[in-house]
């Protein structure tokens, strides 16, 4: 059975050459296999260039904690101006004409690659969680999320939260406006490096009894919106990847089963299809591991989900590939699809060509499992 070759997004900035030349660069690279979408991420650092353009709205937000970007623990903060009302405006990502560009310049290509009459063009979609998350509260999210320096700035996390509901109106009205345009031709991947990373810290301090249920229903929550709009998802889990270094390393995949399993139930009290996840299982610039017992919980995820396994290193293929077999043989079925952990703009130019191909070459394996 082919698995689909999944492209979780973001390039080195030496080929980061305008859209038209991401996404050509990802279709040369596919050689014809069949590929989940072609992204095109509008920012190559994720949601920096959003953090930075909060300055534009000075008479709502306010600095409480400056930051120089040099790693996860020196990320600024922002607070809201007293007398000031957050509005959708305020923490949109303002994506819409840009995006329509984006669909114009992947028509362009498809014209002349007939292979892609069919798929589609992947744009990245931020979870509000983490937008609001790191608007509010990027010095509480540090490397190892540290408990004592959260709950010291407590405070950043509340008005995070209390804003929530506003990042999710903004993310939705762009998402309809985008959908109501382009809906045919865009599928968006939801991107929530907090959701996965907050299970890895729950089960590290063994609270994941107080925080899946919450967690899970945000994501179950913003997924059901999103379908009911008509829009097509992909979810991507992280575990961070900024200066090409993870925030939490997991011992094994049980935080994402279990978020996943109860993000499944709520989906499907709502009516709600379980769209395709991106599983990372690499972390930073560690590559995926080589022992059984880290992918065993794979054993007790919801048949549902249809999994893509991001087990891709650049580093050996051979190791990849064996990362890929115990996936599937803990999972007892094929992968939907193979990605590398995280989009590869932090990689070098050769080792995304490396991490390319080997995602190719793997998606093509015909052996199955289960």
């Amino acid at each position: 059975m082919t698995r689909y070759a999944h492209y979780v997004g973001s390039l080195p900035a030496e080929l980061t050459t305008g859209d038209r030349g991401v996404m050509q660069w990802f279709a040369d690279r596919s050689n014809g296999s069949p590929v989940t979408a072609v992204p095109c991420d509008l920012d190559p650092d994720w949601i920096l260039d959003y953090l930075r353009t909060r300055k534009k709205h000075d008479d709502v937000f306010e600095l409480v904690r400056a930051g120089a970007w040099a790693d996860y623990s020196d990320f600024p903060s922002y607070g809201i101006r007293p007398g000031r009302t957050l509005q959708p405006q305020h923490v949109s990502m303002d994506r819409v004409e840009r995006i329509g560009a984006v669909v114009a310049e992947f028509e362009a290509l498809q014209r002349s690659r007939p292979e892609l009459a069919e798929t589609k063009v992947q744009i990245s979609q931020p979870n509000p969680l983490d937008l609001a998350m790191f608007v509010f509260a990027g010095a509480a999210v540090s490397a190892g999320l540290p408990v004592g320096q959260a709950l010291r700035r407590r405070n950043l996390v509340v008005d995070a939260l209390r804003h929530l509901p506003v990042f999710t109106e903004a993310v939705l009205q762009e998402v309809a406006e985008v959908n109501d345009r382009y809906g045919d031709r865009v599928v968006w991947q939801l991107e929530s490096p907090i959701a996965l990373l907050s299970m890895v810290k729950a089960e590290q301090l063994h609270m994941q009894w107080a925080l899946v249920s919450v967690v899970a229903r945000q994501l179950a929550g913003i997924l059901g919106r999103m379908h009911e709009l008509g829009a097509e998802t992909t979810v991507h889990l992280c575990y961070g990847d900024y200066s090409h270094k993870s925030l939490l390393s997991p011992p094994t995949l049980a935080p994402a089963v279990k978020l996943l399993n109860t993000s499944a139930r709520l989906l499907s009290k709502q009516g709600s299809p379980l769209p395709p996840v991106h599983i990372p299982c690499a972390h930073g610039a560690e590559p995926a591991p080589l022992d059984a017992n880290f992918y065993a919980p794979l054993r007790k995820l919801d048949p549902d989900w249809r999994l893509i396994a991001g087990v891709v290193s650049p580093d050996s293929a051979a190791d990849s590939a064996q990362a890929l077999s115990l996936f599937e043989q803990a999972a007892a079925r094929t992968a939907y699809g193979v990605a590398a952990a995280c989009g590869l703009g932090r990689c070098t130019v050769d080792a995304a060509e490396q991490a390319a191909a080997t995602t190719v070459a793997l998606a093509r394996i015909g052996e199955t499992h289960g």
